[in-house]
């Protein structure tokens, strides 16, 4: 007879396991979606359709990735990340797989009936970060998303966390968005005055959402740094994206969002950087950052 897993620790979480002993050594990486015992066999990217499968596979387990949204709005909030969902599906031929869209919400990925939304510019679905004042959503798996903070506390997390809340008053910061399985996108600050203007950081997960822009102090306009995410295949940190500072007239640009695939960009002037590669949220700017492209991953 097998020795049992212990309670609270799933196959996935599991190094090693010394049945002599019935001891194991827990994985430290506790954030993974990725099957155990599994091997990646196909990564699809944005523009991908067609998908071979090997006869005699009948079932195939996909985790998808849709894309980071814009970043946007009229007062310039960091873009939401993209939504995340895993799962078992029958083996079919075709997927696909989120491109970043200007000015909107990142496109979705879906492979069989496993779907992530994209990330948020305004409104958001399965499972996306929120953007632009708007709440983060429930996914995939039905778990629900955060709500709007407000100015300058952190925003609410979820399987899609809020987006960060927007201030006109000089000298207080934005709202950060709030951490979740995709990050919500981070606040704008733009009072007039003397005192500095911080916008808020992107909101933290398996995908960063971008930072926030900050504009009008006659001192200095500071953007929001972009949300950190996690690379599912190595365990490692994703980084978001440094922000710039500048002075009376111009504005500070926020970072573009980490993808669970790559890190967000940073931004350069006034302009916000992208989001990194797998849903990272676009980072806001007098000219806004795009969001990361969406992604798709198959084992079986």
């Amino acid at each position: 007879m097998s020795n049992p897993i212990r309670r609270g620790e799933s196959g996935s979480q599991v190094n090693s396991w010394q049945p002599s002993s019935n001891t194991f050594t827990p994985n430290g990486f506790t954030s993974s979606i990725a099957p155990y015992g599994l091997q990646l066999q196909q990564t699809k990217n944005a523009g991908d359709t067609s998908v071979t499968i090997p006869a005699g596979i009948t079932f195939v387990y996909a985790i998808a990735v849709g894309a980071g949204g814009a970043a946007g709005g009229t007062a310039a909030y960091g873009g939401g990340a993209g939504g995340v969902a895993w799962g078992w599906t029958l083996a079919n031929s075709t997927c696909v797989v989120g491109a970043p869209v200007a000015g909107s919400t990142g496109g979705y990925t879906r492979y069989g009936n496993v779907i992530a939304g994209g990330g948020g510019y305004t409104t958001t679905v399965l499972g996306g970060g929120g953007g632009s004042n708007s709440a983060g959503s429930t996914n995939y798996w039905g778990i629900p998303g955060g709500t709007v903070g407000t100015a300058p506390a952190k925003s609410g997390s979820g399987s899609g966390a809020g987006s960060g809340g927007g201030t006109s008053i000089n000298g207080v910061a934005g709202g950060a968005g709030g951490d979740g399985i995709s990050g919500g996108g981070g606040g704008f600050s733009n009072g007039a005055g003397s005192g500095t203007n911080t916008a808020g950081a992107g909101g933290s997960g398996l995908v960063g959402g971008g930072g926030g822009r900050a504009l009008n102090s006659t001192t200095s306009n500071i953007g929001g740094v972009g949300g950190n995410g996690i690379n599912i295949l190595t365990g490692a940190i994703t980084t978001g994206g440094t922000a710039t500072t500048n002075g009376s007239g111009s504005s500070g640009a926020g970072g573009g969002g980490a993808g669970i695939a790559g890190n967000g960009n940073a931004a350069s002037g006034t302009v916000g950087g992208a989001g990194g590669l797998g849903g990272g949220g676009g980072g806001a700017g007098a000219t806004q950052g795009a969001g990361g492209a969406g992604i798709l991953y198959l084992y079986y």
